[in-house]
């Protein structure tokens, strides 16, 4: 009881500081609201990176598909119910975590491939195909839909009426209303276990020709094959296989013929269903599957599972692993800040209440029910404010629940509590023969300090070797899904703390050395200023390591997202090779008269060839296939203006030698290799010849340079480049038709070429760099790392500006009284601005200068352990990129929080009235 009594008398003092009390709680809830939405966030961040990841994958890698090879059908019954019943019985397998994922589901069944005894062009295939839902996707444009036809009575041949997508009755050479006589193909893969080969002669009778309504729709599933023909064979004896589209009804009389036929049961998955609080279900359901439907074989009765989703899955855990630990680095250091200012703002408080405090032990109050008090006031204030900025965090970030939320606000209000009580307690435990002495720093530190502050300095040394070692991420033992390793996160802010302990363990001999010249002079501002430093060594040291830390977390975050977002524009570049690619279909060569250089807004423009190459005989080390890209290199030059991956070329490729005998043995022509060479080969040299085959015949080729990649193509390949005048005239013969064009042009170029070539059969794509820059960025998982890292730059600075606002309101007091005394021995009011400059501008240009070295030491160090390449692209160098524009922006902001702090200090104290002042603490 009498602890008790005592925390309550003392919290009846707090009346009046009503003001302090609204300040605490404004921060607390503010940290609380931050701390607890930064893992909704982060959970709808992980959501929509799922979404975008499974929605931007073809159809057959996020769809689950069934399949099982049958042969014939049961005479009883409809066969396409059985076959719909057993899609039903496949759909209870699925597990509710993916049943719950499936929009729709279709059924698929491909009959045996049957061979056109009479093709009307050359040889050609036809497989039967009926698929549920199909009518709403075609429009018949010639002829009528299919119907069932009744079997032949008396022997005779069956004929089925089929429709035929355009673009393959094109290929075929048929027309609607012809009837082709056709019989099985005993090398269909189907019939591989069948014996003896069916032979089965059928009429197909051509009724319609239909096309898509979009080729690209989830309902295809991306076969593509009732489209559009597939031409085999060789360019002198082609082959075609396509796919015809026939009634439902007639199914039952296909059946009839014993052939086995192919039954595809699709599930769509809805991607806007897909929640990552969940993926461990689904995981563990798609797991189950593909042990229960295991590959056994393509005939018999057996069901095949095919979904990429297991893969896709993998990759986005390892994206999220990435992304979370590299956020985790940015959210631990604006922590870090919060924490110290709310300390900072704790000392100052119980600084401010220091005359209250040492009244109450004087009257009886014991050490126990002084911090008692302490901890019911933090208690009384912090829990509420959490409460509230848990509140406005749900609120305001709509997300599924995450139970990081409440104990991170919990840990914040127990956070504040404790840095009250620690910060009260060097006073609570102090003898009351004491109490009045003022506190005079000590000259030498105690041994615990010591050992505390070189175990930091240790840790943090071992922490940013293994960052840079080791990398941030972890894979969990037993293979399980990636994460990061919180010790390495917070490397950056270890390092950080190291260097600023070192800094104040350093600074107070500057200072007193400054001090003891100052002395000597006959101006009082500098020595004054800088004794008002030593007496008050916590309100110069935190708040230098609080600006440390802001300024060395601005300085990394401005590197890290601009090493991002270079790193991405020259991944773009690297892509695409330009502004612009056209390309020819599947890669194949595009018309020689298409130019695009005329087109409005194309600045330039140079045609490629790329080929692959073969071994020649002779060059045993030389088996292995490579690329070769043929171009010319001057005009690639121009192309490339402003890139940032312009390609030394040697001015013997730039030459581009083109006379007789070039490409032989006598006149090899010079040529850039990549520096990894195809597996096989031996090495090369600058100045070696050597031969590859290209289109059969070989050519000599000569060292000029060796490149570590090319624009254009892709990284991680082999490649040969060659100048295309030389090429060309080793080939001779009719002009070389390019496989792609690169073209320099500005956004408006991107309408005009796609307008200009839209009709033109042999182009295939025109991809732009800025859209594939733009495709790049919007990935969720991608667009939060430089946007987490700009959001704990503000709020870094943010804290850091309100622990110094906080320090100057409740110091105010005490600045008042000591320049009201100074005032009446003739302190002037341009000296009483001068003394306030002395006492802050020291520490903060201080922690300024060593929070930009730090910021860039940090970076240098610990950029390559980031994982940033999962941000920037596959195989891509993450180079370090400073921008000095954005570094001088944290620089200006410091240097005006610095005259901030000066300029509000300096109206604080001058407000107060000088009989008033000396007053403080009287009363």
């Amino acid at each position: 009881m009498r602890l008790l009594d005592g925390v309550v008398a003392l919290l009846r003092r707090r009346r009046a500081e009503r003001g302090v009390i609204a300040l605490l709680f404004l921060l607390v809830a503010v940290t609380s609201l931050v701390v607890a939405a930064s893992p909704r966030l982060f959970g709808r961040v992980a959501d929509d990176g799922l979404r975008y990841a499974v929605a931007r994958s073809t159809a057959a890698q996020r769809n689950i598909e069934f399949s099982s090879v049958a042969r014939g059908v049961s005479p009883t019954g409809d066969p396409i119910d059985r076959v719909e019943d057993r899609g039903e019985r496949l759909a209870d397998q699925l597990g509710p975590a993916i049943a719950d994922l499936v929009e729709q589901r279709h059924e698929v069944i491909d009959t045996t491939r049957f061979r056109l005894t009479e093709p009307p062009a050359y040889p050609s295939f036809l497989t039967l195909r009926t698929q549920d839902g199909v009518d709403d996707q075609i429009d018949i444009v010639d002829g009528r839909r299919p119907g069932r036809l009744p079997l032949p009575t008396v022997e005779g041949t069956p004929r089925f009426e089929i429709v035929l997508a355009a673009p393959t009755a094109a290929e075929m050479g048929v027309r609607v209303g012809d009837v082709l006589p056709a019989a099985v193909d005993p090398a269909d893969a189907m019939l591989r276990n069948v014996f003896p080969r069916p032979v089965a002669p059928v009429e197909l009778a051509l009724v319609g020709l239909f096309t898509a309504r979009d080729p690209a729709a989830e309902f295809w599933f991306d076969d593509t094959v009732a489209l559009r023909p597939t031409i085999g064979g060789t360019d002198d004896a082609p082959i075609a296989f396509g796919t015809a589209l026939f009634a439902p009804g007639a199914f039952a009389d296909i059946g009839t013929l014993g052939l086995p036929n192919r039954y595809r049961w699709r599930f769509h998955i809805d991607a806007g269903r897909l929640d990552a609080g969940r993926l461990d279900a689904a995981e563990r359901d798609l797991r189950r599957l593909a042990t229960t439907f295991a590959r056994t074989g393509t005939s018999g009765d057996a069901i095949v599972l095919r979904t990429g989703l297991l893969d896709l899955i993998d990759r986005y855990r390892t994206e999220r692993a990435v992304t979370e630990a590299t956020l985790s680095v940015a959210a631990i250091g604006p922590l870090v800040v919060a924490a110290g200012a709310l300390g900072l703002v704790g000392i100052s408080i119980v600084r401010r209440r220091r005359a209250a405090l040492v009244l109450a032990r004087s009257r009886g109050a014991s050490a126990a029910q002084v911090l008692a008090a302490q901890a019911s006031e933090g208690l009384l204030v912090a829990v509420p404010a959490a409460l509230v900025g848990l509140a406005v965090a749900t609120l305001a970030v709509p997300a599924r629940p995450v139970m990081l939320s409440p104990i991170g606000a919990a840990l914040v209000a127990l956070t504040v509590t404790g840095l009250l009580i620690g910060a009260t307690w060097p006073l609570a435990r102090r003898a009351r023969r004491d109490l009045e002495r003022p506190d005079v720093p000590g000259r030498g530190s105690s041994p615990r300090r010591l050992v505390v502050e070189a175990t930091v300095v240790g840790v943090a040394l071992g922490a940013v070797w293994l960052l840079r070692e080791r990398g941030v991420g972890t894979r969990a033992s037993g293979g399980g899904p990636p994460g990061f390793d919180p010790f390495l996160a917070a490397a950056p802010v270890l390092l950080g703390l190291a260097v600023a302990l070192l800094a104040i363990r350093c600074y107070p001999w500057p200072v007193r050395a400054v001090g003891w010249l100052s002395a000597r002079r006959r101006d009082l501002v500098p020595v004054l200023g800088l004794r008002s430093i030593g007496r008050n060594p916590t309100a110069a040291y935190l708040p230098l390591l609080v600006l440390t830390i802001t300024v060395a977390i601005g300085v990394f975050s401005s590197v890290i997202a601009v090493t991002i977002d270079r790193g991405q524009v020259a991944a773009a570049w690297q892509e695409v090779g330009a502004d612009y690619r056209i390309g020819g279909p599947n890669g194949g060569p595009i018309d020689a008269s298409v130019d695009p250089r005329p087109i409005a807004g194309v600045a330039a423009a140079v045609p490629v060839l790329v080929v692959p190459t073969g071994a020649v005989a002779g060059e045993p080390d030389r088996q292995q296939g490579t690329t070769l890209v043929a171009l010319d290199l001057l005009a690639h030059g121009q192309v490339m203006a402003g890139s940032p991956l312009v390609p030394t070329i040697p001015a013997a490729v730039l030459a581009a030698p083109s006379g007789d005998g070039i490409g032989g043995p006598e006149a090899p022509i010079p040529v850039i290799v990549s520096v990894h060479l195809p597996n096989g080969w031996s090495p090369l040299a600058v100045g070696e010849t050597f031969q590859v085959a290209v289109g059969g015949r070989p050519v000599s080729l000569r060292v000029a340079a060796f490149l570590d990649a090319f624009p254009g193509v892709r990284r991680g390949t082999t490649f040969i480049v060659a100048p295309l005048a030389s090429l060309a005239a080793w080939l001779g013969g009719p002009p070389i038709r390019p496989t792609a064009w690169l073209v320099r042009g500005g956004p408006a170029a991107g309408p005009a070429l796609r307008a200009a070539l839209a009709d033109v059969p042999t182009v295939g794509s025109i991809v732009s760099r800025d859209e594939v820059l733009a495709d790049d960025r919007a990935a969720p998982l991608v667009g939060a790392v430089g946007q987490g890292f700009l959001v704990a730059l503000g709020a870094a600075g943010a804290y850091a500006g309100l622990a110094v606002v906080a320090v100057i309101a409740l110091d105010a007091g005490r600045r008042a009284r000591e320049l009201a005394f100074l005032r009446t021995l003739g302190l002037a009011d341009r000296q009483a601005v001068g003394l306030t400059v002395v006492e802050h501008a020291p520490p903060a240009l201080l922690s300024l200068v060593i929070g930009l070295g730090l910021g860039l030491v940090v970076a240098w160090l610990l950029v390559p352990g980031l994982g940033l390449d999962a941000f920037i692209g596959p195989d891509a160098p993450v180079v370090l990129s400073v921008d000095w524009g954005s570094v001088g922006l944290v620089v200006v902001a410091v240097l005006a929080v610095v005259v901030g702090m000066v300029v509000a200090s300096s109206w604080l104290a001058r407000r107060l009235d000088p009989s008033q002042a000396l007053r403080i603490g009287d009363r």
